[in-house]
C-alpha cells in the first residue's frame, strides 16, 4: 500500500465519520497510527503530521482526540530516541494551547527533556522543561508537580554549570516546599539547594543544610561528608564556631575523612599544610577557585583559621611569623587577617 498524505487523509477522513463507539473509532485511529510509524518512508513526517493535525482540529470527538493523543504520546516513549525527539516537535507544534490539551502538552514536553537529558545535553533539558505551562490551572499542574519540576530544572543548570538559573529554580520550589510532604521530594529539594549554596561559596548555610539532611538514615554519611568539607572552608564566624562544635561531638565523623582537621580547628589548634593532604582530596574545581583578591576558596579558609588560632594565644604577633605558621606568602596572610579585622570577625589592629 502507498502511504501518501492523500492515502492517509482519505483513511483520516473515513475514521472521522464512523459512527460506532468512541472506544473502537480510538483504536482505528491508533491502529492507522501504528501503520504510518511502522512505514518511514520519504513522506513520513508529512504524514505524521497531518495525522496530529486532524486528531486535533475539532473534527474528532474531544474525548476521542484526548485518548488518541495520549496513546500517541505512549508510543512515543517507545521509539528511537533520534525520531522521538522530531515527532515531539511536531506534536507540540500542533497541539492547541488550551486547557483541553495542557496535559498532553506537559507530557510531550517532559518526554522531549528526558530524552535531551540522556543525551548528556543538560542545559537543553533544563531549558525545555522551564517550558512548561506552570502559570496554568490543570489537573496536572498541582503544587507538588511544580515543585518537583523546579527542583529537576535547578538541578539540570547546576549539572550544566549554570549556578545562576539553578538559584533561579530552587527558590521558586523555595516557596512551595512548606506545603510539600512526600519525603523523598523534599531530601532532593534540600540536597540541591546545599550544592547550590555550596557552589554560592555560602559554605556556611550548605554545611547547615548538609548537616541537617545527615539525620536521614540512608543519605546520612555522604553529606556528613559534604558537611565537613563545607564546615572546613567556611569563613571564620560563630556559625562556623558552632557547626564545628557539634560536628566534633557526632561521633559519626570519625568514620569520614578529615574529621582531624575538624577537631583542630574546634580547639582552635593551627593546621599545618602537610596535614591538609587528605582533605585536599575531597575538594573539586569550585572549592579551589581563585577569586577576586588572587586568594583560593581554599587558602582562605585555612589562613582565616590559623591566624585566629595564633590570635588565641598571642597578643602580638608579626605578619611574618603568622605567614610562616600558615606557609602562606606574607602578603597574602596580611591581606587576609586585615580584611577579618576590617570585617569585625578577629580582635586587633595593625602597628606600624
Amino acid at each position: 500500500m502507498a502511504y501518501t498524505v492523500e492515502s492517509i487523509s482519505l483513511r483520516l477522513l473515513t475514521i472521522n465519520n464512523f459512527k460506532g463507539s468512541p472506544m473502537v473509532q480510538v483504536d482505528l485511529y491508533v491502529s492507522l497510527l501504528d501503520e504510518i510509524l511502522g512505514n518511514r518512508n520519504k513522506n513520513f513526517y508529512d504524514i505524521f503530521d497531518v495525522f496530529v493535525r486532524n486528531t486535533v482540529s475539532g473534527k474528532v470527538n474531544v474525548v476521542v482526540a484526548r485518548m488518541t493523543i495520549s496513546k500517541l504520546i505512549s508510543k512515543l516513549r517507545r521509539i528511537s530516541d533520534v525520531l522521538a525527539i522530531d515527532l515531539c516537535q511536531i506534536t507540540l507544534e500542533r497541539l492547541p494551547r488550551n486547557y483541553l490539551f495542557d496535559e498532553h502538552i506537559a507530557d510531550v514536553i517532559q518526554l522531549n527533556a528526558s530524552i535531551v537529558e540522556r543525551h548528556g545535553f543538560a542545559k537543553e533539558a533544563a531549558v525545555t522543561l522551564a517550558t512548561l505551562p506552570f502559570d496554568k490551572a490543570s489537573s496536572y499542574n498541582t503544587v507538588p508537580f511544580r515543585f518537583d519540576m523546579y527542583v529537576k530544572i535547578a538541578s539540570l543548570f547546576l549539572e550544566a554549570d549554570d549556578v545562576g538559573q539553578a538559584e533561579v529554580y530552587i527558590k521558586r520550589a523555595a516557596k512551595l516546599e512548606s506545603k510539600i510532604t512526600a519525603l523523598q521530594s523534599t531530601i532532593s529539594y534540600r540536597m540541591y539547594y546545599a550544592r547550590i549554596l555550596e557552589r554560592r561559596h555560602k559554605f556556611v548555610e550548605a554545611a547547615e543544610y548538609y548537616k541537617d539532611l545527615s539525620s536521614i538514615t540512608h543519605v546520612s554519611l555522604p553529606v556528613l561528608q559534604r558537611a565537613i568539607v563545607c564546615t572546613i572552608l567556611s569563613p571564620v564566624c560563630q556559625e562556623r564556631s558552632m557547626l564545628l562544635a557539634q560536628l566534633h561531638q557526632d561521633n559519626r565523623i570519625k568514620n569520614l575523612l578529615a574529621h582531624d582537621i575538624i577537631e583542630k580547628m574546634h580547639l582552635k589548634i593551627v593546621v599545618k599544610r602537610p596535614e591538609l593532604q587528605e582533605f585536599e582530596t575531597l575538594l573539586q574545581e569550585h572549592h579551589k577557585a581563585i577569586m577576586t583578591d588572587g586568594i583560593s576558596v581554599f587558602d582562605r579558609a585555612i589562613i582565616e583559621h590559623n591566624v585566629m588560632a595564633c590570635d588565641k594565644i598571642c597578643d602580638i604577633i608579626s605578619f611574618e611569623a603568622l605567614a610562616a605558621i600558615s606557609e602562606t606568602p606574607t602578603d597574602v596572610t596580611e591581606l587576609v587577617a586585615s580584611k577579618m579585622i576590617a570585617e569585625g570577625r578577629l580582635e586587633g589592629h595593625i602597628g606600624e
